[in-house]
């Protein structure tokens, strides 16, 4: 699954890894992840050759894709990314996008204040305010918001059209996600060949008020992508 972070990954990622056919790894480009599992000192392309080798039937895992993430992380562009995993076996992509980016990098800064990334569904959802530093948004390295917003939509067009020739399935959190994450969930399924389990998402959404709600400097992002092909995912 190629995705931004922030865009329902998670959830959607927990419920696939508990059907009996998929053996999931999550985000296997950072270390910690890798470490988690026993894999501390093995390199990427080794780590994923033994996972596969070991899967009883179908492993997935996670990539995120944009240069300021696993592109930092491994020293490889996104068509170099996409040969590693051509070379590991991989023949089925997901991709999953958020349309609206300010929600993503809002989000992203709320999880840093919270400490916390995710809640289970039996949780309340936390009344946190945060404020975005227009100028060092936490995107990787730290960026203007606006080099942010257009990273992520070089990044997608840059992948739907490297993918042109792969087997693909492309999500949208606000399509297939936000809503009910079970309908991403059964379109995975059903992409990679294997019926659904009956499974309910663990995770719930970390925010769903309005953005003016939430950020403490709401009038200064409104300026600053004001007359922008952005203004309009200031809710």
């Amino acid at each position: 699954m190629l995705h931004v972070g922030r865009c329902g990954s998670t959830v959607v990622a927990e419920m696939l890894g508990r059907h009996p056919s998929i053996s999931w790894d999550g985000e296997v480009f950072e270390p910690k992840v890798r470490a988690k599992i026993g894999y501390e000192d093995v390199p990427p392309v080794a780590f994923l050759r033994d996972r596969i080798a070991r899967a009883p039937e179908i492993y997935g895992f996670e990539i995120k894709y944009l240069p300021s993430h696993h592109q930092r992380v491994l020293g490889l562009d996104l068509e170099g990314i996409l040969q590693l995993t051509d070379s590991v076996g991989v023949s089925l992509y997901v991709t999953l996008h958020r349309r609206n980016y300010l929600r993503r990098v809002v989000s992203g800064v709320i999880g840093r204040e919270r400490r916390r990334w995710h809640r289970t569904s039996d949780q309340p959802t936390p009344d946190t305010k945060v404020r975005v530093d227009l100028g060092a948004v936490p995107f990787g390295p730290r960026q203007p918001l606006l080099e942010v917003l257009e990273e992520m939509k070089k990044g997608e067009a840059d992948l739907k059209s490297a993918l042109l020739d792969r087997a693909a399935l492309h999500l949208t959190y606000e399509d297939d996600v936000a809503i009910d994450p079970v309908k991403a969930y059964t379109s995975v399924c059903e992409f990679i060949g294997i019926t659904p389990e009956d499974v309910r998402p663990a995770l719930g959404r970390t925010g769903t008020d309005r953005l003016e709600s939430m950020v403490t400097n709401y009038d200064e992002i409104v300026e600053a992508l004001s007359g922008t092909e952005y203004a309009w995912m200031l809710d």
